[in-house]
């Protein structure tokens, strides 16, 4: 029987991620995707801050930022009058070097992460599937099965990554608590236009169905993004999407002339569903980004929070594979990021019906729903029970927070210095680089990042995911950190 340490179930951004993670840390693993090639419709296509932070990381963020948009501003309209043009809400901050978010397709995310991953020396098995498993002490036995064989795998864990649908979470009897707002459905498909100037995001609005229609221009491309709001008939359905379709409601709603759907490569309808599941572990098994949590797309939040699960979830099975952290570490996944989740849910809740109410007004659209939390960098793990309290700082820092990015006096960021699987120590004032723990990244603060981090003396202990786990007067609280009830000396 072949044998592997992870499993990963899904090869969309959220397990590429966290194959990445693995990969750069050296983890045994395999990565299946039951499409037999990569998925070409648009999807989701915003890149938020703290997940560009996190692509920074992986060495791919600055390979996407000319692939897509930051700037692209609101055009909007009533039926065929033009009502206003609003520029894209802006949240400037200094401690990050992506403060906008980026606009573009998840299949442009998916294949620079794929890049990523071969360049890591990691391959994606397509076309394969999970047929059946079952947990054992230690380990799972899984069935694998491809059009052309079959296999019998051993896993140690296993990581499902397979979507909001996912057969992996069903198989594990975890529940997906939550409910499907039957009455909030959309289409969506890619499409090509022929009438309008690809130099805005295009929004009409209605009283009757609020935003009636939409079309992003995807950069150096052919292809718009449609999105149209369609009322369900009495049993809860709505017709399939087709170019023919588009085109017709298109008029019927907006009664602009001149304008042409040409091609259409993707169709889908869309369906709100409010969902998250009641725990991301059974066993050995876990799950992140849409087979834990679903919502509405309102905020372009969805991809970004997979790809943050896999970053979280990453190190700590690298950490718990490697013998540096005990079982209990894998427990903090959950920990962490179901509170994520449910601040999702909720948040983009509230912001579709900000933005439907304020489209029926006819005054405002999509330039709603951006606000500084929806950067997620505010984020934070404060109720963590990996943190250790600690030093006061004057800037209002704590173990749990993201640890702010700062340009330093050579116009380079601190996250050039941070970048790495590694935990990082900064060392502030007279603390001296000596006698800490094994590959831990050691890095001597200026003095911009002594005025950011609110300290002009002690350390700051800093998580592989960049997040601050310690904040302490001292370095003997570093090795007395690392001696507590997770980690292994």
């Amino acid at each position: 029987m072949n044998q592997t340490t992870v499993l990963i179930i899904g090869a969309g951004p959220v397990g590429l991620t966290l194959a990445c993670e693995l990969a750069r840390r050296n983890i045994d693993f395999r990565i299946i995707e039951r499409s037999a090639v990569p998925q070409h419709g648009s999807r989701a296509k915003a890149l938020q801050p703290r997940s560009l932070e996190i692509l920074n990381d992986l060495g791919i963020a600055e390979v996407l930022m000319p692939q897509g948009y930051t700037e692209l501003s609101f055009r909007k309209f009533n039926g065929s009058q033009m009502i206003g043009e609003t520029p894209r809400v802006v949240f400037p901050r200094n401690d990050t070097r992506y403060h906008k978010t980026l606009l573009l397709p998840q299949p442009k995310v998916e294949a620079a992460l794929r890049n990523k991953l071969e360049e890591l020396g990691g391959k994606i098995e397509w076309a394969t599937e999970l047929a059946d498993f079952t947990q054992q002490y230690n380990s799972i036995q899984c069935r694998l099965e491809h059009p052309n064989w079959t296999e019998e795998l051993t896993c140690t864990y296993m990581v499902a990554c397979d979507g909001g649908k996912s057969t992996t979470r069903k198989k594990l009897g975890i529940n997906f608590a939550g409910e499907t707002h039957q009455a909030q459905q959309l289409w969506v498909g890619d499409v090509e236009v022929d009438g309008l100037k690809p130099d805005a995001w295009y929004n009409w609005l209605s009283p009757a169905f609020g935003m009636a229609f939409a079309l992003f221009p995807f950069k150096d491309s052919s292809t718009w993004q449609l999105q149209a709001v369609m009322p369900p008939d009495e049993n809860g359905n709505v017709p399939a999407p087709t170019l023919e379709g588009f085109n017709q409601l298109f008029k019927e709603r907006t009664h602009m002339e001149g304008v042409t759907f040409t091609k259409s490569t993707w169709q889908s309808v869309y369906r709100v569903n409010i969902r998250r599941a009641e725990k991301y572990r059974a066993g050995n098994a876990f799950i992140a980004g849409d087979a834990g949590h679903v919502h509405s797309i309102a905020g372009g939040m969805g991809m970004n929070t997979g790809i943050q699960d896999a970053y979280n979830l990453g190190w700590k099975l690298a950490a718990v594979i490697n013998g540096e952290a005990k079982d209990s570490l894998l427990d903090t996944y959950g920990e962490e990021r179901i509170p994520i989740a449910d601040w999702l849910l909720e948040t983009t809740s509230h912001r579709q019906q900000v933005m439907l109410a304020g489209a029926a007004s006819g005054k405002t659209g999509f330039d709603l729903l951006a606000t500084e939390d929806t950067t997620q960098l505010n984020l934070n793990y404060r109720g963590s029970s990996l943190n250790s309290t600690g030093l006061i700082t004057t800037s209002g820092l704590q173990a749990g927070d993201r640890a702010p990015d700062v340009q330093l006096a050579d116009d380079s960021w601190l996250s050039d210095k941070m970048s790495g699987p590694e935990w990082k120590l900064l060392l502030f004032g007279n603390e001296q680089p000596a006698g800490y723990r094994k590959g831990l990244k050691i890095i001597k603060s200026d003095d911009a990042v002594k005025q950011a981090y609110g300290l002009q003396e002690g350390i700051v202990l800093i998580r592989p995911d960049g997040y601050i786990a310690l904040i302490a007067a001292n370095a003997a609280e570093v090795n007395t950190y690392f001696g507590s009830s997770f980690f292994l000396q």
